[in-house]
């Protein structure tokens, strides 16, 4: 027998040994592993919506202690709230004076603004007549009348003087009554004397009144008409804009109101985020689930915290899930909705439904199924490695 005849069957031996391990990869087994996980498992955070004091942590649950929902996992502890939350009380309420102030203003502005410029508009138009009644007709009437007085004033010492020289001609070689005679004519002299020295003064005072006074009168006087004029145009630019200024304070306020009480309302939520509950039912780990063997206590009585740390994780062990890697041959048989089993090694601990099929093909043409089990007796673990098989 030739060397060639005595390897062909050697050869198509191994030619029917990989066809059958390609057909068990591809279709024949009917069996797939993954590792089980916890269908819900969620960490458990020292969240604070304001209080940014610091923190410690006060008590926490054992790790793998079994808990409700509801139940107490961790109590955490801040020497500064108390005092956060007196600042942001005070906070709010200083905002809400501030706010009924702006509002008072606001509305006050509203009613008195009209008021205003009916006031404006009348001293405006009061300080204008009088300027021009003044230019007109009242500055002359002031110096004449000023002139008046000194033409009296001249009148009343040439009558004074006639007097005195009736006097003396009367009196003049009489001798009797002497006496009385000097009396009545020291008193006319007096008189006149007296009279001018006045009429001196009102010549001065006349003089002072046309060349500083009436100047300065009618300078007021226009100063009244700009002023009032100023103040006219200012409110009713005021009124044309509506007043911003009133109305930004009036927003500002608001704006302050709502931002303090909400401040005060989140850290008064605040205070029963201090007590960290289970969100449901399963068994504790301590800190975050990243790498945590489930038996360590990452955290203890005392220790720091930040703000969003996690703090404490439930792993609900109730029902599990586990992800395989399915070939495209047997999409039908591990369609959505279909019964599976779970084994660890020999024994099937547990049987599901495939609750999702992936379709996205890799390159091994293969594809993503998922399934969920219920663990009722409590045999399947997180992390577990399971094969699945259809039923």
């Amino acid at each position: 027998m030739s060397r060639f005849s005595m390897r062909l069957p050697l050869a198509a031996t191994l030619l029917v040994c990989l066809a059958s391990a390609t057909l068990a990869q591809e279709g024949g087994d009917d069996t797939l592993s993954g590792r089980l996980e916890a269908l819900k498992t969620t960490e458990h955070k020292a969240e604070f919506k304001n209080f940014g004091g610091e923190l410690r942590l006060k008590s926490i649950a054992a790790p793998g202690k079994a808990v409700k929902a509801g139940d107490v996992l961790a109590q955490l502890e801040s020497a500064e709230f108390d005092r956060w939350l007196a600042r942001a009380r005070e906070n709010a309420a200083l905002a809400e004076l501030g706010l009924s102030a702006a509002t008072d203003a606001a509305d006050q502005y509203a009613v008195n603004l009209p008021l205003q410029l009916q006031k404006a508009q009348r001293d405006f138009d009061r300080a204008t007549e009088a300027l021009d009644f003044f230019r007109r007709k009242d500055r002359q009437n002031r110096i004449r009348n000023s002139e008046m007085q000194i033409e009296g004033s001249e009148n009343s010492i040439a009558d004074q003087e006639e007097e005195l020289r009736q006097l003396e001609t009367l009196y003049k070689g009489n001798d009797l009554a002497k006496e009385s005679q000097d009396i009545v004519l020291n008193r006319s002299k007096r008189r006149l004397k007296q009279s001018k020295e006045r009429h001196e003064m009102s010549k001065e005072s006349h003089k002072r009144f046309v060349e500083l006074d009436i100047p300065r009168i009618e300078q007021d006087m226009v100063a009244a008409v700009e002023s009032t004029r100023n103040e006219l145009e200012r409110l009713k630019r005021l009124q044309e804009k509506g007043n911003i200024e009133v109305q930004n304070r009036l927003v500002r306020a608001r704006q302050g109101a709502e931002d303090a009480r909400r401040a005060l309302a989140d850290l008064e939520a605040d205070a029963e985020a201090f007590t960290i509950k289970a969100a449901h039912g399963g068994l504790v780990m301590v800190g975050g689930q990243g790498g945590n063997n489930s038996v360590s206590a990452a955290l203890k009585a005392g220790d720091k915290l930040a703000r969003g740390q996690a703090v404490a994780t439930v792993v609900d062990t109730s029902r599990m899930v586990v992800t395989v890697s399915v070939p495209l041959s047997q999409r039908s048989t591990y369609a959505v909705g279909a019964a599976v089993s779970v084994r660890h090694g020999p024994d099937t601990v547990g049987t599901g439904t495939v609750t999702a099929a992936g379709f996205l093909v890799d390159a091994k043409g293969r594809f993503s199924v998922t399934a969920e089990f219920a663990n009722n007796e409590g045999k399947m673990l997180p992390g577990m490695k399971v094969s699945l098989s259809a039923q």
